[in-house]
């Protein structure tokens, strides 16, 4: 027999993707400011980290997750992301040896925190069988556009978040993010995030690669791929 799931067929799941402790606020203020923008356009969300991974341990790989739907959100209680729309990496050597595509939808969409070139970095995107359902890869150097901004350990292991959201790099990932998937608008992030320099940053700087043509689950055209990591 076999179990039915739930489904919110317009709901769109975002997962970041970070390493514990050291980069958690981060990750989970971009998670966190998508989840608010799309409050503000009148959607429903939802923004937590994974309760499997709880506690952080420092740098090993965790994710926040962020849920945005035009619909009452059927599947509150599912404490991880099974279907992301959205995937981003708070750093680039997330890159390897994490199923980051794991259970992601047709069209999925990936961004990288990551000044290399993003050609270079799609080869070790896996499972790789799932690599045909990516529709855009983008890159953004987040940490350069939070530069001044320290990292906290505010928010993880129990402390008190008392930092404002959007601070550094959570708010340029958020802004390339909602630029490269549509899943939110530019002018709902301004007006949350408390670095406005980095959204606007965020948003003109991201570097986006169709792999699909536009077209959610078309085959990956390897012609396009670097596959030296230098």
């Amino acid at each position: 027999m076999t179990l039915a799931v739930a489904v919110d067929a317009k709901m769109q799941e975002v997962t970041v993707w970070t390493r514990g402790v050291t980069l958690a606020k981060e990750a989970r203020d971009t998670a966190t400011l998508l989840a608010k923008a799309g409050s503000l356009e009148g959607k429903y969300n939802q923004s937590f980290d994974n309760y499997v991974d709880l506690p952080d341990r420092i740098n090993v790989p965790v994710k926040s997750y962020a849920r945005i739907s035009p619909e009452p959100i059927e599947t509150y209680y599912e404490y991880e992301n099974y279907r992301p729309d959205v995937v981003v990496l708070a750093e680039e050597t997330l890159v390897k040896g994490n199923p980051v595509l794991k259970g992601c939808k047709d069209g999925t969409v990936v961004i990288i925190n990551t000044k290399r070139d993003i050609n270079k970095l799609v080869k070790y995107l896996s499972p790789q069988e799932n690599l045909s359902k990516v529709k855009v890869v983008a890159a953004i150097d987040a940490d350069a556009l939070g530069a001044g901004v320290f990292h906290t350990f505010d928010g993880t292991e129990g402390c008190i978040d008392d930092t404002k959201i959007g601070a550094g790099v959570g708010a340029a990932m958020a802004a390339a993010a909602a630029k490269a998937s549509g899943i939110v608008k530019l002018e709902s992030l301004l007006k949350i995030a408390e670095n406005k320099t980095a959204v606007q940053q965020g948003w003109d700087t991201v570097v986006i690669l169709p792999l699909c043509n536009g077209e959610a689950g078309c085959p990956v055209n390897p012609s396009r791929l670097e596959l030296e990591w230098k």
